[in-house]
């Protein structure tokens, strides 16, 4: 089983994953999350991408990975003499986290409103998915309760 990310931080004016991760963060997720598969990736590779980008030295790169690697996002993997990541998870499974995280929050300290806001919300497939997710959370929450 995978370690859960460690998501402790949520700023709903951010955009996409930069609401849970720093910009820097976002950015090297971004670029580890464009190659293939589970291909391993060294700090030199995604430095000298990033530096194309905006100048960042090459010892905040290796600082922000091992961060990630500290969050639960990469896995640190030694290859020879070098240190290689892999990402722990998807974008998408990345986002399904913190997207459950944050309901899970919700439902437990705010059921009430949360529940009332999604019923405000106009009826489309996507607010019946967030209505059958939110009523799952709810009755695990019932059910951890119950003694």
């Amino acid at each position: 089983m995978r370690p859960e990310p460690e998501i402790s931080l949520f700023r709903p004016d951010r955009p996409g994953i930069r609401k849970v991760l720093g910009d820097l963060e976002a950015e090297i997720m971004e670029l580890i999350w464009q190659r293939p598969g589970d291909q391993r990736t060294t700090v030199r590779e995604v430095f000298e991408v990033l530096y194309e980008q905006r100048r960042v030295a090459y010892t905040t790169v290796m600082n922000t990975m091992v961060r990630l690697a500290k969050k639960r996002l990469l896995r640190v993997e030694k290859q020879d003499k070098a240190y290689v990541y892999v990402p722990n998870y998807t974008e998408q499974e990345f986002i399904s986290q913190f997207v459950d995280r944050i309901l899970k929050d919700l439902i437990f300290n705010f059921s009430g409103a949360t529940m009332e806001s999604l019923r405000a919300l106009p009826d489309s497939a996507e607010v019946r998915v967030m209505q059958r997710r939110l009523d799952e959370l709810t009755r695990r929450r019932v059910e951890e309760e119950e003694p």
